[in-house]
């Protein structure tokens, strides 16, 4: 039999009903089934009967670890139970989520990227957000062309949203290209990566990836984000809603979500240089290949100021230009990026005639950094039946807004009752 380099397929499963899917999709969609490992860190409740594992438990190809749901502790700690309990002498680790399709021949395919992009001198991770699939509608509901991974924000926390975006050029690539970050959902290398670049179990969800960027690149590894689909992921799922670690956790009155990603976050912003919060980040901290300051250069992305440049903000690959003659050319070419939860209640624009609500930034001078009219259905489900107007808002500025105005419109009464906000 041919001598096939084995994969360590890393399932992290919180009372997951599609984690059976995603194994059968798995194994019949490689060209070499033999060589797919199974690390498994299931996290059950025994009410659940979707994801029973029993058929499995006598195949040499699959290692599980069966955790009782209350007693699960966060996503960082599920994966490193498989990185450092399951993953043995395997050449390959593909980190999942465990909802996922696969395409055919994905092992192959994968390999043959990796050996590609290594005979060119790189040290590469194939990694990204991958195209969403819906299991009611599939695979007639999958996506099938290739995503890239955007810097959105900063949140006020430090943390970076990290969205999926289309890119119109895909099929003019004929190799995967350089990616800014590693995604938590799909992550494909080599075993010295697995076992190098540690899951730090005090990062309970939030901040992973940007965790996972910043210590896979100061040691030294190079990001690529796949050209073509391999693999599918399913987000936002209906068959999963109020089961998930949060909500069972605040059935119980269980606070360690919120506990969780506050520590996990402030870890973040000392690994980023941003604060000194006195942790003791041995074994989860950066690499000495590279340095931080290396992966703003290349990313085009400044933790401290909570700025991007402009060829980030662009989608533009990275590595960013650097055509500036000193540090501070540099330092000044970043704009800063804003982030504010709108949340408008009745209670606050109570009038029943508005045409549009105004939705206003200012600087410190009351002078307009950003603005937007809020109509249409948003508006009307906001008068006739008192669902409160909620977003995420964000954009770049060259000045720090300072307060936020909430303002009716009336036709007939003109600008009338007025909220507003100072902010930090």
């Amino acid at each position: 039999m041919k001598n096939l380099k084995k994969i360590l397929v890393h399932l992290p499963a919180y009372r997951e009903p599609e984690l059976i899917p995603t194994i059968k999709s798995a194994l019949e969609n490689a060209e070499y089934p033999e060589r797919i490992i199974f690390g498994i860190c299931r996290q059950y409740n025994p009410e659940d009967k979707f994801d029973n594992l029993d058929e499995y438990r006598k195949d040499s190809r699959f290692k599980i670890k069966d955790i009782l749901y209350t007693e699960a502790k966060g996503l960082a700690y599920a994966r490193k139970v498989i990185n450092e309990e399951l993953l043995e002498d395997e050449e390959f680790v593909c980190q999942l989520d465990a909802h996922h399709r696969f395409d055919k021949n994905w092992d192959s395919t994968l390999i043959g990227w990796y050996h590609q992009l290594k005979e060119e001198g790189h040290n590469p991770l194939i990694c990204g957000y991958l195209p969403y699939y819906d299991p009611y509608n599939d695979p007639q509901k999958r996506v099938r062309e290739p995503w890239l991974s955007e810097a959105a924000c900063f949140y006020p926390h430090g943390t970076i949203f990290i969205r999926p975006t289309s890119f119109s050029n895909w099929k003019e690539l004929t190799k995967p290209y350089p990616a800014r970050f590693i995604s938590g959902h799909f992550c494909f290398g080599p075993n010295k990566w697995a076992k190098e670049i540690r899951h730090d179990p005090n990062i309970f969800f939030a901040g992973e990836e940007i965790n996972l960027t910043v210590r896979s690149f100061t040691h030294g590894y190079d990001l690529f984000h796949p050209h073509r689909v391999v693999i599918w992921h399913a987000t936002m799922r209906e068959e999963r809603s109020n089961m998930l670690v949060w909500d069972d956790q605040h059935k119980r009155g269980d606070n360690m979500w919120w506990k969780g990603n506050d520590l996990a976050r402030a870890r973040i912003r000392q690994l980023l240089g941003v604060e000194d919060n006195g942790f003791d980040l041995t074994g989860y901290d950066l690499g000495t290949k590279r340095t931080l300051r290396d992966y703003e250069k290349y990313a085009g992305i400044h933790f401290k100021k909570k700025a991007f440049q402009q060829h980030t903000r662009d989608k533009k690959f990275p590595p960013n230009p650097y055509p500036y003659s000193n540090e501070q050319e540099w330092e000044d070419s970043f704009t800063f990026s804003f982030y504010y939860l709108v949340h408008i209640t009745r209670n606050m624009l109570p009038a029943d005639d508005y045409e549009s609500i105004l939705v206003a930034f200012d600087d410190e001078k009351g002078e307009g950094i950003n603005h937007k009219y809020i109509t249409g259905e948003k508006l009307k489900n906001f008068i006739q039946n008192g669902i409160p107007i909620h977003y995420e808002e964000m954009f770049p500025s060259e000045k720090i807004p300072k307060r936020v105005v909430y303002w009716g419109v009336s036709k007939e009464r003109g600008w009338v009752e007025r909220v507003e906000r100072q902010l930090q």
